[in-house]
């Protein structure tokens, strides 16, 4: 398998920024770790800052943990995320992905064809 083809399945299947670190670009590596990894720990973070009351009844037993009782109690206090973050925060982290493959593939394909001269 080309070199080419494995950064861009590690930039693709692993995490954003691991097939630059393949070819040792090391800036666009931690550029693309950094802004992936803090945009899923923003994300994660306002889901989990949501959701946390609700975890907090069903583990106090004021909630049965079925999905008819957590039905009820959603409709009754809707859930509500920020579109306007979770929106910027995916986009983000599928521009990230994106630009990992296609940086890697790219990186990938100068290096395979200078190793071939």
């Amino acid at each position: 398998m080309k070199t080419s083809t494995k950064a861009v399945l590690l930039s693709g299947l692993v995490y954003p920024g691991i097939g630059q670190l393949v070819y040792h670009a090391y800036r666009r590596a931690v550029v693309l770790i950094l802004l992936f990894s803090i945009a899923a720990y923003l994300y994660i973070e306002e889901v989990m800052s949501k959701y946390q009351p609700l975890v907090d009844k069903v583990k106090s037993g004021e909630i049965a943990l079925d999905a008819q009782a957590l039905t009820q109690e959603i409709a009754k206090n809707p859930i509500i995320l920020d579109p306007l973050l979770v929106s910027s925060l995916t986009y983000t982290l599928l521009i990230c992905w994106v630009v990992g493959i296609v940086d890697a593939y790219r990186i990938g394909i100068k290096k395979d064809a200078d190793a071939s001269f």
